[in-house]
């Protein structure tokens, strides 16, 4: 018998530690928000991905077409209404949250990549601030962008758009506010809800079916309150707490109920408490759902 013959070669190059520059946490947290933003948009994916960010956009934009044109025929730029902007957008804002929050972090547990993002640099909650940052950098693209163009509109559509610069300056201020508040409510209570789901499709339903039995919960509420604070249920409402406080920033005097008088929406800031505690609450589940070891 002969011997049996080698089949292969085993080289002994060993282990070299790596001494190339480490960028550490704060590049991990950029480059993961930086793709989970372009993931909102649908780049980077098939052409079904890039349905919902089209559809949004033509939806937030083309009212602000519209406004512009109205008062370029009128000749009055004053017709521009940030405030309806907002109210309009509110609806198709939600339906974005819902579609594209579980597309930032469903995936990933589907995937099961979460384990291999935390097993670096990365900590848990550093998982879930680059999520949130990239997802309100999605909302406020069809929140702020539409404003800021409706803003310049209103400039170039001025005999003096210098002089009008001046007298209006101001309004970014509400401009800002109101996008950002609005894109951050509705970025952490989406992702919030989405990271309670293992399947995108159930996560978007619980998205959706909270800003449908909310409404539902205030009407409710208002019915059954006793007539001097029955008004206060309409703050339960989401989509009446956004619109609402976009009346308050660019100060737009509500309109009246005819059906509940006595619970007309006659509030301001008060508007925004029910955003930033329902924002801060979500994003304590947020935090707590990812802090989990069995995620």
């Amino acid at each position: 018998m002969t011997d049996a013959t080698a089949a292969g070669t085993i080289y002994d190059l060993g282990y070299q530690h790596y001494e190339g520059e480490r960028l550490g946490r704060a590049n991990a947290i950029r480059t993961l928000a930086a793709y989970s933003l372009r993931s909102a948009f649908g780049l980077g994916r098939g052409e079904r991905a890039k349905f919902v960010p089209v559809l949004m956009g033509l939806f937030c934009f083309i009212p602000v077409i519209g406004q512009m044109v109205m008062a370029n025929a009128a000749g009055d730029p004053s017709r521009i209404n940030f405030a309806q902007q907002t109210q309009f957008t509110n609806l198709f804002l939600i339906l974005f949250a819902a579609a594209q929050a579980p597309e930032l972090i469903v995936v990933d547990k589907q995937l099961g990549v979460l384990g291999l993002y935390l097993s670096r640099s990365l900590r848990s909650t550093d998982y879930a601030f680059a999520k949130w940052a990239a997802m309100v950098g999605a909302m406020l693209f069809y929140t702020l962008l539409p404003q800021l163009i409706l803003f310049a509109g209103s400039l170039l559509l001025a005999d003096a758009p210098w002089h009008a610069f001046t007298e209006t300056w101001r309004t970014l201020g509400p401009i800002l506010g109101t996008s950002v508040v609005i894109s951050c409510y509705l970025a952490t209570v989406g992702l919030a809800l989405g990271s309670l789901a293992a399947r995108k499709g159930y996560a978007s339903a619980s998205v959706i079916a909270f800003f449908l039995m909310t409404p539902v919960l205030s009407a409710i509420a208002m019915t059954l309150l006793p007539h001097d604070i029955m008004r206060y249920g309409i703050l339960g409402n989401p989509i009446e707490a956004m619109s609402g406080f976009a009346r308050w920033a660019f100060n737009v005097k509500p309109l009246v109920s005819r059906r509940f008088p006595l619970a007309a929406p006659r509030f301001g800031v008060e508007y925004f408490y029910p955003l930033i505690i329902t924002t801060v609450v979500a994003a304590g589940l947020l935090t707590y759902r990812f802090r989990r070891s069995d995620i």
